[in-house]
């Protein structure tokens, strides 16, 4: 309880600085809907995200024309909440491997105390926790054996952000080894139509709502967006970008493939462990090669890595901080301004994001340990729970 005030605190002392983002951006749309009516500006394109958050902040800014409450108060409070929901599912996942309630508590505290978690919601007031909520609790579900439930929740995060699809190739790879079925997909672009029912009603093409993502595709034209991705050893000319950003999505699809087929080579038990590995190793993979990454795009990595070091917590406790500290030191730049020196080499911190992949697929492609083993490794939980005769066991 103590932690989780912290963690609160943490979040109200953010609660008045204005990043610049919410000043170009959501600040501005919050004014256009204000302005051209809340239900009426859905159908018009004035945003770079997509409706479902924009039907979302048209009810916060109803909100603050009717009561006292700053809109940057409510924008950041709407992400505090999705923190909070987001820990929640952290702790859930966790707690389908451990009993211990205690475990269980660690894990949601964890989240919450992430330094990015928290700067992400409280300071930058960014959503990144929306949709990273969404994907948390589709495969809370999914581990749980309710596809449907989970696909729906999968859908929902993909409405909210495109960086959602970062740990969609677990349920190809699902897809493939028949755990799942193809007719269990069909909630996840039910989801996608149905969101953008509300916007075409108000006038938005439907063309424009499918493809909104498609036409953002070329929004940015760096390599890198101060993230720690490979391609900050990649420096190429400037008319040569645009070749080197289609070879990196080829190459991200190429490097998502060849994960699959070790997992099915291999012939990998894919029960809820290795699942949890999977979706962590992709969500470190994907955005580290994918071009024109933000440094925020991390955050389903960051919160998958605190959950598989603790379901493997002798073997992946460094994964987190490895990740958090690449994630942290790849938010400073942001938050210090450009013209301040780097705190640290990006190549450095990519190198930590490569360090916890390796990490993360060592454990996930290694044999399955023979019964008496694996069940002499799940009894080791000295790190955090007592012995039978009440004494705390070394490490």
């Amino acid at each position: 309880m103590a932690l989780i005030i912290v963690a609160a605190l943490l979040r109200f002392a953010g609660r008045d600085w204005v990043a610049g983002d919410f000043a170009k951006f959501i600040r501005p749309w919050s004014q256009y809907i204000a302005t051209h009516g809340y239900f009426a500006s859905m159908g018009d394109d004035f945003a770079n995200y997509n409706v479902p958050y924009l039907y979302l902040l048209s009810v916060l800014t109803w909100l603050h024309a009717h009561t006292s409450i700053s809109l940057l108060h409510l924008v950041k409070g709407l992400s505090v909440v999705f923190d909070a929901l987001l820990a929640w599912y952290a702790a859930r996942l966790v707690g389908l491997r451990w009993s211990d309630r205690r475990i269980v508590a660690l894990a949601g505290v964890l989240v919450l105390l992430l330094p990015t978690v928290v700067l992400n919601s409280a300071y930058w007031a960014q959503c990144d926790s929306i949709y990273t909520t969404f994907t948390m609790a589709g495969l809370y579900y999914l581990l749980r054996e309710r596809p449907w439930v989970s696909m729906a929740l999968f859908g929902l995060a993909i409405t909210v952000k495109l960086q959602a699809i970062f740990v969609f190739p677990v349920l190809f790879v699902l897809l493939l080894a028949g755990r799942i079925k193809l007719r269990h997909l069909a909630p996840i672009p039910a989801v996608y139509v149905a969101l953008a029912i509300p916007a075409w009603v108000a006038g938005r093409p439907l063309r424009d709502l499918m493809l909104i993502y498609a036409n953002q595709s070329d929004q940015y034209t760096s390599l890198s967006m101060n993230a720690p991705t490979i391609y900050t050893f990649i420096r190429p000319r400037t008319e040569v970008i645009a070749d080197f950003r289609t070879a990196g999505v080829l190459f991200t699809a190429a490097a998502v493939l060849v994960l699959a087929y070790l997992v099915r080579v291999r012939r990998i038990p894919l029960d809820r462990e290795r699942i949890v590995l999977l979706a962590t190793a992709y969500s470190i993979l994907v955005p580290f090669l994918l071009p024109g990454m933000h440094e925020r795009y991390f955050m389903q990595a960051e919160v998958l890595a605190v959950v598989a070091a603790l379901y493997l917590p002798r073997r992946l406790w460094p994964v987190p901080a490895l990740v958090q500290i690449a994630s942290l030191m790849s938010y400073l730049p942001y938050f210090l301004g450009a013209k301040r020196p780097q705190p640290m080499d990006f190549r450095l911190l990519a190198v930590l994001m490569v360090a916890a992949l390796l990490l993360t697929g060592w454990q996930l492609l290694r044999p399955p340990p023979a019964p008496e083993v694996e069940r002499a490794e799940r009894d080791e939980t000295a790190f955090l729970v007592p012995n039978q005769v009440g004494n705390t066991i070394a490490v």
